[in-house]
């Protein structure tokens, strides 16, 4: 009898004990990552390393310009100047093509970056236009995550086409479900760290341990990837700006230089993203369990 009893306040003891060793090992998961580092490291980076950058860019600017000429969806023919151009095409299969062999050019200067950057690994002319399966393997993710992000587009448009319903069950439970669309890209903001481990080579982790662990870095990764979209954005603009300043007589000369100048400089901010990739890996996924605090080679 005595036995029994002691066999169930032992019972009673571990039950009482798991909520608190479980607690902490959550708590255990969360990386704080610095606000400051997270708003100025990506650009830190950029100016650290703007020789490769510029480089590296240039050469991938020059490639993504051809594309555009070549095929005829350079960036004059969006804009008024698109009859006096040399050549300008219509065709809606060539414009997907175009637009998905600019993604995998596109892929292919992030992970050159990435591996120049932060592996600290040499190309040459050989080999650095030199496609492999991790190059059609990040243009795929990319592809994903863009379509992902842009499924609040998909929402407003659900919502400004649908037709009331008379029932308010029905209109509220509509309004629910359609309104997650909005939702997804503030999910996938706390993801960004997957892609950096893709181009390191490190086993990914699993979607909740990565949720978990960058628990509580909200609004310092809003911010810091709304300042990388908003200087992106200026400069958009200021193209345009320019655009509309090309005098006709010079539109085919000026309108190439124009094109080719923009594909440089957005290349140049794209990498802001893949530094931003980086930082959040390096923190919730890299050395002594995310405290590295370093945030340029």
């Amino acid at each position: 009898m005595k036995d029994f009893i002691a066999k169930i306040n032992q019972f009673k003891q571990k039950f009482s004990e798991s909520p608190k060793t479980t607690e902490p090992q959550k708590a255990e998961l969360c990386v704080h990552i610095p606000f400051s580092k997270l708003i100025f490291a990506p650009f830190g980076i950029l100016t650290n390393q703007f020789g490769s950058l510029f480089r590296l860019s240039a050469l991938f600017g020059f490639v993504l310009s051809l594309v555009s000429i070549i095929l005829g969806f350079a960036g004059i023919c969006f804009t008024s100047y698109r009859e006096a151009y040399f050549f300008c095409s219509d065709s809606n299969f060539i414009y997907i093509l175009a637009l998905l062999l600019k993604i995998f050019l596109v892929s292919m200067f992030l992970a050159r970056w990435y591996d120049i950057a932060f592996l600290k690994k040499s190309y040459d002319l050989r080999n650095i236009l030199l496609p492999t399966k991790r190059d059609f393997a990040l243009t795929g993710g990319i592809i994903l995550f863009l379509l992902l992000n842009l499924t609040p587009i998909l929402s407003f448009y659900l919502l400004y086409m649908r037709v009331p319903n008379p029932d308010w069950v029905v209109e509220v439970l509509y309004f629910a479900c359609v309104s997650v669309g909005f939702l997804v890209p503030f999910i996938l903001m706390r993801f960004y760290a997957l892609p950096a481990a893709f181009l390191s080579g490190q086993k990914l982790p699993s979607f909740s341990y990565l949720w978990q662990r960058s628990k509580g870095n909200n609004l310092g990764i809003i911010l810091a990837l709304f300042l990388i979209m908003i200087v992106m954005s200026f400069f958009a603009l200021y193209y345009q700006r320019a655009v509309l300043a090309i005098e006709p007589e010079y539109v085919n000369w000026s309108g190439t230089v124009l094109d080719y100048a923009y594909n440089l400089i957005m290349l140049m901010l794209f990498s802001l993203v893949i530094n931003h990739c980086w930082l959040q890996k390096e923190f919730l996924l890299g050395e002594n369990n995310g405290t590295r605090t370093d945030t340029a080679n």
